[in-house]
C-alpha cells in the first residue's frame, strides 16, 4: 500500500494491488472452518403491528427499492421475501417497480417463498383460515412468478398450531421454519432441527434459526430473523446450535425488518469479509430453497437419530396477545363460520340449480 502520495493515481493503483494480495494469500489460502453459515438477505415487514396498512404499503416499497439498487451494485447479492400480499402492494402502487422485482425473481436472485398470503397467527383462526392463507399465497406466487413455495416461513408468530403439519402435507410443503419459540420465557425448545408430527401422524421436517438477537446476554436463546452479519452472530448461530452432530450448514437471514429496510451496504460489505476467516463459520451466499433441500438430504443420509416433536409448539411468551381484544377475536371466529357455512351452501346451489 503505497502512502507517499495519498489520493494520486500511485495510492489508488496501490490499493488494487494491495485487495489482489488480500484476496490470494488470505482470503483463498485460509482452509475454510468445517461449519457453513447459509446468508440470505431478508427483510421482514409486519403488515400491522405500530402502524397503518397503509404505511406498511410505503415500508414495502422503499424496502424493495432498496434490494433492487442493492442488486445492481453487488451481484452476488441474494435476497428472500415471503408474504405474496407485500407484492400485491407493490404490484398496485409502483408497477414498474415490481416488473424489476419479476426480472430477479427470473435470474434466480430475488427468491418468492413462504406459502401463506401473509405470515399468519396460527393459534386463533379456523383450520380452514390457515388452508385458505396456503391456497391464496400459493396461487399469487404461480400466478405471478410461476413458483410454488418449499416451506412454511413463519419466524415472528405467537405459538404454532399441532395441526400444520397435517396441513402442510397435504399441500404439498415438507419443511418449516421459525425463531420465534426460541422466545419462551422459561424452558428452551430441546431441538433446533427435528421432525414435527401432527395430530393425523404428518411429519414435516423443522428448522429453527438460532441467530443471536443483538442486546442479549451471551447465553440467551432469545434467537432473531432479523440477524446482523457480523463475527458474534456468525459464531453464535454455530454456537447456540443443537445438532451440532447431525447438521454443519445453518440458515442466517440478515437485515433490518419488523418495519423493513432490510440488507444495506454496509452488511453487504461485511459479508464479504467474513468469508473464510479462522475461527469463523465458512458464510456463503445462498438461497433458502437451496438450503432446505440441503438440510433435507443430511437429515436423511445422516446416521445419527433425528427427534420427533409430536405436539403443539408452544410459546411461553406474548400470551397477553390472546386475551386482549376479545370481542374483535369473537367476531373474527363467528365470519369465520358464516364464510365457510356461505361457501357451502354456495357449492350445494351451484350443484343442484347448476347456477353459479
Amino acid at each position: 500500500l503505497d502512502l507517499r502520495e495519498p489520493y494520486s493515481s500511485r495510492f489508488y493503483q496501490s490499493i488494487e494491488e494491495m485487495e489482489r494480495i488480500v484476496e490470494k494469500e488470505f482470503y483463498q489460502k485460509v482452509n475454510a472452518a468445517s461449519p457453513v453459515v447459509s446468508a440470505i438477505g431478508h427483510t421482514h415487514i409486519d403488515i400491522a403491528w405500530l402502524w397503518t396498512v397503509e404505511q406498511t404499503r410505503e415500508k414495502a416499497v422503499r424496502s424493495f427499492s432498496t434490494v433492487l439498487e442493492l442488486m445492481d451494485r453487488y451481484p452476488d447479492y441474494k435476497f428472500m421475501s415471503s408474504q405474496p400480499i407485500l407484492y400485491q402492494f407493490v404490484k398496485e402502487q409502483e408497477p414498474e417497480l415490481y416488473e424489476r422485482i419479476r426480472e430477479r425473481v427470473r435470474e434466480g436472485r430475488w427468491e418468492t417463498d413462504g406459502a401463506m398470503w401473509l405470515e399468519s397467527d396460527c393459534n386463533l383462526p379456523a383450520g380452514e383460515s390457515l388452508v385458505r392463507q396456503i391456497i391464496k399465497g400459493e396461487q399469487f406466487f404461480q400466478e405471478e412468478f410461476g413458483i410454488s413455495s418449499r416451506c412454511l416461513w413463519l419466524p415472528d408468530v405467537f405459538g404454532y398450531s399441532w395441526a400444520l403439519p397435517q396441513i402442510l402435507k397435504k399441500a404439498g410443503i415438507d419443511m418449516f421454519m421459525t425463531t420465534k419459540i426460541s422466545w419462551n420465557q422459561y424452558n428452551r425448545m430441546p431441538h433446533d432441527t427435528f421432525y414435527w408430527k401432527g395430530i393425523d401422524g404428518s411429519k414435516v421436517l423443522t428448522h429453527f434459526i438460532t441467530t443471536p438477537e443483538p442486546g442479549r446476554e451471551r447465553d440467551s436463546w432469545f434467537y432473531t430473523y432479523n440477524g446482523l452479519i457480523e463475527p458474534r452472530t456468525v459464531k453464535g448461530i454455530w454456537d447456540g446450535y443443537s445438532e451440532k452432530e447431525m447438521n454443519h450448514d445453518l440458515l442466517l437471514s440478515y437485515g433490518y425488518g419488523d418495519g423493513g429496510g432490510g440488507v444495506n451496504r454496509d452488511m453487504l460489505e461485511q459479508r464479504r469479509r467474513l468469508d473464510k476467516i479462522p475461527g469463523l463459520p465458512h458464510v456463503e451466499t445462498t438461497t433458502a430453497g437451496k438450503y432446505f433441500r440441503k438440510l433435507k438430504e443430511t437429515v436423511a443420509k445422516t446416521d445419527r437419530y433425528v427427534n420427533t416433536w409430536d405436539g403443539e409448539l408452544y410459546l411461553e411468551y406474548h400470551r397477553g396477545t390472546y386475551t386482549s381484544m376479545a370481542r374483535n377475536k369473537n367476531y373474527n371466529r363467528r365470519s369465520e363460520f358464516l364464510l365457510e357455512n356461505i361457501e357451502c351452501f354456495s357449492t350445494l346451489a351451484h350443484r343442484l340449480t347448476g347456477l353459479s
